[in-house]
């Protein structure tokens, strides 16, 4: 048989192996980037969670104080005249003390959010706890869930002695002031219960950069098949 023919280019061209690419990339010589997910975070983003957290421990500090300019402006708004004296926000009776705890919880919920939008807490979490593998991201999920709890209930903790974030007592001023008294809190059963819903709401953001449920859905599935070989 005589010689092959030569290939021409545009068959070169087709037959070149091509690496995997989004749909419309067919040129020659693509390269897929490398993963963008940096080992560290950048510095600028280090300064962007700091800042706004020190801002907000200066702001809080003033606001326990005082401080703050027209702090007791939206509270006189919103609440009835008569649960203060005349022109303070000295409180006449149970409402007014309830609802200035109810008040400060409030502020101090916002100013929480705040600090994590401004801080990109989210990426920062997911960058240090949320891309480990398991069980390392749920045991730094709760080590962060024990850290938040001693936060708001400190007197359930062995040699904490920090006043409480205002978390709790925010919650059990707003049932006072929505029953009308302290009627409810005569029942363990109901103070139980909300304690635990408290207990809940500050552990379920943990819970869920943790993991956990998808976790121990996993393990029990590896007892279950350690326990029956035959089982699919």
């Amino acid at each position: 048989p005589g010689p092959a023919a030569p290939r021409s280019a545009v068959a070169d061209w087709l037959d070149t192996p091509r690496p995997a690419a989004a749909p419309g990339i067919w040129r020659l010589g693509h390269r897929p980037p490398k993963d963008a997910a940096p080992d560290r975070l950048p510095s600028i983003t280090v300064v962007g969670l700091l800042v706004p957290l020190v801002l907000a421990l200066l702001v809080w500090s003033l606001w326990r104080q005082g401080a703050v300019p027209y702090e007791s402006a939206p509270l006189r708004l919103f609440t009835p005249s008569d649960w203060w004296w005349a022109g303070t926000v000295s409180p006449k009776g149970m409402e007014g003390r309830e609802a200035r705890v109810v008040y400060d919880g409030l502020f101090f919920a916002v100013l929480v959010y705040a600090v994590a939008r401004l801080g990109s807490w989210p990426e920062v979490v997911r960058h240090f706890v949320g891309r480990r593998p398991q069980p390392a991201r749920a045991g730094y999920a709760a080590v962060g869930a024990l850290g938040a709890l001693s936060l708001v209930f400190p007197s359930a903790f062995p040699l904490v002695d920090w006043d409480p974030l205002p978390v709790a007592d925010p919650v059990f001023s707003l049932v006072v002031l929505v029953s009308g008294g302290y009627d409810l809190f005569a029942s363990q059963l109901f103070t139980d219960a909300l304690y635990a819903l408290i207990t809940a709401l500050v552990v379920w953001p943990f819970a869920r950069v943790g993991g956990w449920w998808a976790y121990a859905a996993e393990l029990a599935a590896r007892r279950r098949a350690a326990a029956d070989p035959a089982a699919p």
